[in-house]
C-alpha cells in the first residue's frame, strides 16, 4: 500500500452477546484480522468487538463470511449489522495501552498491565498482558471469581484452574500462597498466554498450564479448590468429574453462568449432592461457591 491510502484504516464494529465474545473473537483473529479490541459497557449484556483492516483491502467477502458464521452460532444473528468507519492511521499500540489501566478488584486486589505497575501499593498486584478475551479481570465473571478467592484461605493448597484463559485466577492463588496450581484450557493460545503471565508474576514455579479439559486430568488427582470459569453447557456435563477431583471439604467455584442458567445449574448441583453453596451476582452473571461435604 502506498500514498494516501497508507494513512487510513477501515474500522469494523460488531456487537454480540457477551457470552459469544470469545468464539466470535477467535473467528475474527483466525480469518479476518490479527487483533481486535473489546468494548464492554456496564450492565450491558452485549460487547462491541472492533477490528481494523487497511483502507485499500477488499473486505466484502470477509464480512459475508463473518455474517454466515454469526448466523450459524446463533440464528438471531441472521440480520446483524456492522458499523464501518474510515479512520486515520494511529499508533495502535500506544492508543491501546492508554485504554488499559490498572483495575482495582475486590477489597485488596489490583490487576495491572505490564507497562503500568505499582499504582496501588498495599494491594495484591496481578500483572496481565492483555490479549483478546482471556480474562483480564474486566469481565464480571473474572472479578467475581477473584472476589470469592480473596476470602478463602489458599496457603498450601492445590488448585485446578479449569478454563484458565490468561491464568489470572491461578496467579492470584499462587501470590496468596497456594502450593500448586494447574491450569487447563482447550485453547492453545490461552495456554500460551497463561504461561507468559505466570512468568510475568514470577509464579511459574508454582503454576503450570496444559492444553486440554478435565478429561485429561489423571483419574486419581485431587484438588483442594477447583475454579471453573467457563459456560453452562460445558459445566453441567462435567459436574460429576469436578466432584471426583475435589477433596473432601474442598471448594468448587463455578462461573461464566447467567441468571437464566440457574435452574439447570442447581438441578445439577442437587444431583451430585452439592448442597452447601452461595451465589455472587454481578449484573446478569452468577458465580457459585460450593463446599464439598
Amino acid at each position: 500500500m502506498t500514498g494516501e491510502s497508507a494513512n487510513w484504516y477501515q474500522e469494523i464494529t460488531v456487537r454480540v452477546p457477551s457470552e459469544e465474545v470469545e468464539e466470535v473473537g477467535n473467528y475474527i483473529i483466525e480469518n479476518i484480522a490479527g487483533g481486535l479490541i473489546l468494548e464492554d459497557e456496564d450492565q450491558s449484556p452485549t460487547t462491541a468487538i472492533k477490528f481494523y483492516l487497511p483502507a485499500a483491502e477488499e473486505i466484502g467477502a470477509k464480512l459475508t463470511g463473518l455474517k454466515q458464521y454469526l448466523a450459524a452460532i446463533n440464528p438471531d444473528h441472521h440480520d446483524i449489522a456492522f458499523i464501518q468507519k474510515k479512520i486515520k492511521n494511529l499508533d495502535w499500540i500506544g492508543e491501546y495501552r492508554k485504554s488499559v489501566v490498572p483495575l482495582p478488584v475486590g477489597e485488596n486486589i489490583v490487576i495491572s498491565p505490564p507497562w503500568d505497575r505499582g499504582q496501588y501499593p498495599g494491594r495484591t498486584e496481578i500483572v496481565i498482558e492483555p490479549k483478546m478475551a482471556f480474562g483480564t479481570g474486566r469481565h464480571e465473571t473474572s472479578r467475581s471469581c477473584l472476589a470469592e478467592l480473596e476470602h478463602l484461605s489458599l496457603a498450601g493448597t492445590k488448585i485446578l484452574d479449569l478454563g484458565c484463559g490468561s491464568g489470572i485466577l491461578g496467579i492470584y492463588a499462587a501470590l496468596r500462597g497456594a502450593a500448586e496450581v494447574v491450569g487447563y484450557d482447550i485453547d492453545p493460545l490461552a495456554v500460551e498466554n497463561s504461561r507468559e503471565n505466570y512468568i510475568l508474576n514470577q509464579v511459574d514455579k508454582v503454576c503450570r498450564a496444559e492444553e486440554g479439559s478435565i478429561a485429561d486430568i489423571h483419574a486419581g488427582e485431587m484438588f483442594d479448590l477447583i475454579v471453573a470459569n467457563i459456560i453452562r453447557s460445558v459445566i453441567v456435563p462435567i459436574m460429576g468429574d469436578l466432584k471426583r477431583h475435589l477433596k473432601p471439604g474442598g471448594i468448587l467455584i463455578l462461573s461464566g453462568l447467567m441468571e437464566q442458567d440457574r435452574p439447570e445449574i442447581e438441578v445439577a448441583l442437587q444431583e451430585h449432592h452439592f448442597t452447601q453453596f452461595a451465589i455472587r451476582p454481578d449484573a446478569e452473571w452468577r458465580t457459585y461457591t460450593i463446599r464439598q461435604t
